[in-house]
């Protein structure tokens, strides 16, 4: 059975926590794998190392990228995600704390489905949750099965 997994790329552990406060606060029950840095990110999405099981650690359905990451920049992430023709789908929401809109520029020229500045409040990153069927269903990553709204 395939899981409708979130990949969150995130070095700082607050933020992650952030995250995990808000898709529980929101209802969004799916496995969430972390990975701290791009390196790693590339690892988790290639099968590559501990990342080889994909019983263990399948590939997600959606990744929330952070762009200033140790090893590998979210810039280089997405560079290569989008190279591979088996995540070239992959929704990919870039979760980061810079307010340089060239750097939003350059995420979503390099592929990224959607940017969102970090803040306490994460309601931009909710409501672009909310329009993950749409993703889903432009990508080869449709999975009819799962519920991705939140519960009330």
């Amino acid at each position: 059975m395939t899981e409708n997994v979130i990949l969150l790329v995130e070095d700082c552990t607050e933020d992650a926590s952030l995250v995990l406060r808000a898709f529980k606060k929101w209802g969004i029950t799916n496995t969430l794998h972390v990975v701290t840095d791009g390196e790693q990110a590339v690892d988790y999405l290639s099968g590559n190392g501990r990342y080889a099981d994909r019983d263990q650690f399948p590939l997600p359905r959606l990744a929330l990228l952070d762009l200033k990451l140790p090893q590998m920049s979210g810039f280089d992430v997405l560079e290569f995600v989008r190279s591979r023709h088996e995540l070239a789908n992959l929704p990919i929401i870039v979760l980061s704390g810079t307010k340089d809109p060239t750097h939003f520029e350059e995420a979503q020229r390099l592929g990224a489905s959607g940017c969102v500045v970090k803040t306490l409040d994460l309601m931009e990153l909710y409501e672009l949750i909310q329009h993950l069927n749409y993703f889903s269903m432009a990508s080869d990553f449709n999975n009819a099965a799962v519920e991705w709204t939140p519960e009330p």
